[in-house]
């Protein structure tokens, strides 16, 4: 029997599904989160938890978080933060004891306010399926058994168990969007149909068999608009023909489908469709942009950290050599100008004249306001321009890589070379860079 970890806040829910968990014998441990944020009554709850656990003789984990410093680093709501923290501490006491995922009381009415807060905002289809018995976070299981009982059910269970709970204070401050529409938007559908909350968790599953046939839809139509994968400097991206995209007769769905995983919301769809050549727009989690001639989006791109730095006495002649540059790989190769037969490269391959070089090879990213002079040109040019010349996207300016000796740029990589590196008849060494 698989177990799990419990989510016990100490309310109603949490306790009855800590019963009902122990009648299979399905409890691995529970973990309860103080966020001290109601003053003496987050320490009653937290009291209540471990005489609950020690009564129960289940295992209990307790960890206290200071919510206010987190809330004014990120700059986050205290619900975000709050949420962000405890399934983080999830994750770790789920990987530490070796359990099935973590348990949680969401229940009917529950997954009622989740359809209807996402139906307010804006959302997709996906919204509309409210919450999942069973369902993923961050590489680990969630699991809500009592997600089709009642608030009246559970009381009736916890009554029938003779077991206490505690009670929040702020479940009844309708500041907050979830209790407004526990107690107001709620009871005033029920005068509709009594089984209101029901009728909606019932609505929510009949929409998640329909969305995995749309997902299907999606799927085929992504395929239509030619949307593929996109390597760039050692991270993936998906792109699509701009303008097949854009001619689509399903470009807003096949764009909020693409993007939402990233973070990006219905309301700024206006904003991606109007991008002109190097146009972007971005959120916390992801990015879109577009080239002269394509669609790209994906997370955020982690550009190169720290400097790189290698001696070209590590490359033996004929032999690889490959230098990981944050997520991209460089290969050097050191060649006779007579094995090589041809001096044009693609995108990604430079040639340079090895003898040419002074000091170590750097790699890093272009320093604001850095020149180079690119092959076959008189003058120097600002990287930036040139990228911007070249129509490369938000994604790969903020992924270039330069390569630099002691006297300056070397190759703007997979992009073009420095003139000062060109091979001429008085070439005896040849660099060959690979980027991967």
């Amino acid at each position: 029997m698989q177990k799990y970890l419990v989510a016990l806040s100490g309310g109603a829910d949490s306790v009855a599904l800590l019963l009902w968990l122990l009648e299979r014998d399905m409890v691995g441990a529970a973990a309860h989160c103080n966020f001290h944020l109601r003053g003496e009554e987050s320490n009653r709850d937290e009291a209540f938890v471990r005489n609950l656990c020690q009564r129960r003789g289940v295992k209990l984990f307790v960890k206290a978080f200071d919510t206010i410093s987190n809330v004014q680093a990120s700059g986050e709501s205290v619900e975000m933060v709050a949420r962000r923290l405890r399934y983080e501490w999830f994750a770790r006491l789920i990987c530490q004891e070796q359990l099935a995922g973590v348990a949680v009381g969401h229940h009917c009415e529950d997954n009622a306010e989740t359809l209807l807060l996402n139906l307010a905002r804006g959302c997709g289809l996906l919204g509309l399926t409210g919450m999942q018995i069973e369902s993923r976070k961050q590489g680990f299981l969630i699991y809500r058994p009592l997600l089709n009982w009642t608030k009246t059910q559970i009381l009736s269970f916890l009554k029938e168990k003779e077991e206490t709970y505690v009670t929040d204070s702020t479940n009844a401050d309708t500041h907050y969007q979830r209790n407004l529409l526990r107690h107001e938007v709620i009871p005033r559908l029920s005068q509709i149909n009594p089984c209101a909350a029901q009728s909606i968790n019932l609505t929510a599953q009949r929409l998640t068999e329909a969305y995995a046939l749309y997902r299907m839809g999606v799927e085929q139509a992504s395929i239509q608009c030619e949307l593929r994968e996109e390597h760039l400097m050692g991270q993936t991206f998906q792109s699509a023909p701009w303008q097949r995209v854009m001619d689509s007769p399903w470009r807003d769905t096949l764009l909020y489908e693409w993007l939402s995983p990233y973070g990006f919301s219905n309301q700024q769809l206006p904003d991606v469709t109007k991008m002109g050549i190097g146009g972007y727009v971005e959120t916390a989690e992801g990015i879109v942009t577009r080239s002269t001639d394509r669609l790209i989006f994906g997370p955020r791109p982690q550009a190169l950290g720290q400097e790189v730095v290698m001696s070209l006495d590590e490359v033996r002649d004929g032999k690889q050599h490959t230098l990981i540059c944050g997520k991209a790989h460089l290969t050097l190769e050191l060649l006779q100008r007579s094995e090589v037969q041809s001096l044009k490269a693609a995108r990604h391959v430079a040639l340079i004249d090895a003898d040419l070089l002074q000091g170590p090879l750097h790699v890093r990213t272009p320093h604001e306001g850095e020149r180079f002079r690119p092959f076959g040109m008189k003058g120097t040019q600002l990287i930036s321009d040139f990228l911007t010349n070249q129509h490369r996207s938000r994604i790969e300016k903020a992924l270039a890589l330069l390569l630099t000796d002691d006297v300056g740029p070397v190759w703007l990589a997979g992009e073009r070379t420095d003139e000062r590196m060109r091979i001429t008849s008085n070439t005896k060494m040849v660099l060959r860079i690979t980027l991967l």
